[in-house]
């Protein structure tokens, strides 16, 4: 079994990834955490700025640093296992056993308790406005106003342990244990309801498009659209307690009791299959680089890459029940046996559509628009960009911050994992370089440019290589066709011809063969237009809608 120190500094392209490249700061055995707060925590853990949020088996709401240490706890009438919910002005609602949702402000004061009709076990999500909704035990469907007030209230028919997931456009969609899953306007009008096979505990998470997916005790993966008719449903290998995730590669992702975490495409198709070897109740997260951590009730804590490969465990000790939250700045908090663990890693989480079980360590439920999501992604690739550059090229990390994002950000859309078509780049003007792209997460530098600059010449290309000629030398150099150009990685700048590599905030420098050469890099372009590009399986059966089964 890998350790933690394995999974972390495990050699990437043939590079050794060293405690300074992650930025540990220190040479620390990180198959320990970084610290413990034994503190009896029955929820996930909520992040945001570096302070971080829980509920404990002693009816405590917590407020830890970073360090782990306690900025102040107040008491809540029980206990509660709901992942609190981290507003943008820095208050946070909490949900409890006691039939009742909490508001607190930054310094811990009490702003409002608003009782329900029955024990709160799923998460609220927030409205853009700070009303938030939440359902309930009781069977209702509640939305409070940002002041704690009922705006309305929905009868579900049955208790509800699923958390509610908002869309774009304000519609509000949540399950429940009579199998139906509902979607309700913002005004509390109900739009659409749809049956599953059993009860529905899954929490619905939503793609870019406004899918849905959501996963239900008859064993299967469901795929609704926003207009709640079914798009197709799969098996899901046993009982689905835990929540999917929509990732940034086009994958949605979830485990199930028999074990297994499975990836299907957003069109249904199976991608891949990981046998965790204990039930799995508990969504997975997403890290930038595409690897996933899950936990399972064995107490072992997987991390699978994005193509379902095992990467490595730890076992815990304890059942892990609450999902791994991945903190802005690399922090994984994982829970087990109540003591709350933080781990150092250099990957934030993912910017996909729904990374996570609520979609930001925030807690929030919904869809982000493109100005939330803007200072997320600058500040996830001010840690993430420059550190995959360096560990994959074996350049030195860059003293700036990348540039800050531009206004008209927009927000990432999912990347498929069949080989496609990236979109289209202007011509360049005569004389001016291809811009760099991103292939398969990693910094591709134009062919021809790269030739060009250095004074070489590109001879044949045969089964994704050429060979690139210069002073009487010869190299064999694998390529990546983007748009009928041929690109090549930055890894291999480094492997095959020995070149230095060097990343900056706003630039890309390679010397090689006594010159500098220097390419602009725009992070933001950079980012938010990739190239995946994988080997394509063949199709496999996806269950489309008939008519017994449209709602």
């Amino acid at each position: 079994m890998r350790t933690l120190r394995e999974w972390m500094f495990r050699p990437i392209c043939g590079f050794t990834l060293t405690l300074a490249l992650m930025g540990a700061g220190s040479a620390q055995d990180l198959n320990v955490p970084t610290w413990t707060a034994p503190l009896g925590v029955l929820s996930g853990a909520a992040s945001n700025d570096g302070q971080i949020t829980v509920l404990t088996s002693g009816r405590e709401l917590y407020r830890l640093d970073a360090a782990g240490q306690t900025l102040w706890k107040v008491a809540v009438g029980d206990i509660g296992r709901a992942f609190p919910l981290l507003r943008p002005d820095g208050s946070v609602l909490a949900a409890v056993y006691d039939d009742s949702l909490y508001a607190f402000d930054p310094a811990g004061q009490q702003l409002w308790k608003t009782r329900l009709d029955g024990d709160i076990f799923a998460s609220p999500a927030l409205l853009p406005d700070g009303s938030a909704v939440v359902s309930t035990a009781g069977g209702s469907l509640y939305r409070l106003g940002a002041a704690g007030e009922v705006l309305w209230r929905q009868r579900l028919g049955s208790p509800s342990y699923s958390s509610p997931a908002v869309g774009p456009d304000g519609q509000v969609v949540v399950g429940s244990q009579s199998g139906t899953v509902f979607a309700y306007g913002p005004d509390g009008t109900q739009r659409w309801r749809y049956k599953a096979g059993r009860s529905v505990f899954s929490s619905p998470a939503l793609d870019a498009s406004g899918n849905i997916y959501f996963g239900s005790a008859d064993g299967h993966l469901y795929s609704l659209t926003s207009a709640g008719e079914l798009r197709w449903k799969q098996p899901a290998g046993g009982f689905v307690n835990a929540s999917p995730i929509v990732t940034a590669a086009g994958q949605v992702v979830v485990g199930s009791f028999g074990g297994q975490v499975q990836a299907f495409g957003l069109d249904g198709t199976p991608a891949w299959t990981y046998q965790a070897g204990a039930a799995i109740t508990v969504p997975a997260t997403e890290l930038w680089n595409g690897d996933l951590l899950v936990g399972d009730l064995s107490g072992v804590l997987h991390r699978v890459s994005q193509m379902g490969a095992a990467m490595g465990s730890q076992d815990l000790g304890e059942r892990i029940d609450t999902p791994i939250t991945v903190a802005d700045d690399g922090t994984w908090l994982v829970t087990a046996d109540g003591q709350l663990r933080a781990y150092r890693s250099p990957w934030p989480q993912a910017a996909g559509p729904w990374s996570s079980f609520r979609g930001v360590p925030q807690g929030w439920g919904r869809s982000l628009t493109a100005a939330e999501q803007a200072p997320w992604l600058a500040a996830r690739r001010a840690l993430a960009g420059p550190q995959e550059l360096a560990l994959t090229g074996g350049a030195t990390p860059p003293t700036t911050s990348p540039v800050p994002p531009s206004a008209d950000l927009v927000a990432l859309q999912p990347t498929p994992t069949a080989p496609v078509t990236s979109p289209p780049l202007v011509a360049a003007p005569d004389g001016a370089a291809l811009p760099l792209r991103l292939v398969n997460r990693r910094v591709h530098v134009p062919l021809a440019d790269l030739a060009q600059r250095f004074g070489g010449t590109v001879i044949g290309t045969e089964g994704g290589q050429v060979s690139l000629n210069m002073a009487e030398q010869s190299w064999t150099l694998p390529v990546t066709d983007v748009n009928g150009v041929s690109y090549v990685s930055i890894v291999e700048l480094g492997r095959v011809l020995g070149a230095r590599v060097t990343p900056a905030a706003d630039s890309l420098t390679v010397e090689w063969q006594g010159a500098t050469q220097v390419w602009p890099l725009d992070w933001i372009t950079l980012y938010a237009h990739p190239v995946q590009v994988a080997p394509a399986s063949a199709p496999a059966a996806v269950e489309r809608p008939s008519p017994a089964q449209t709602p």
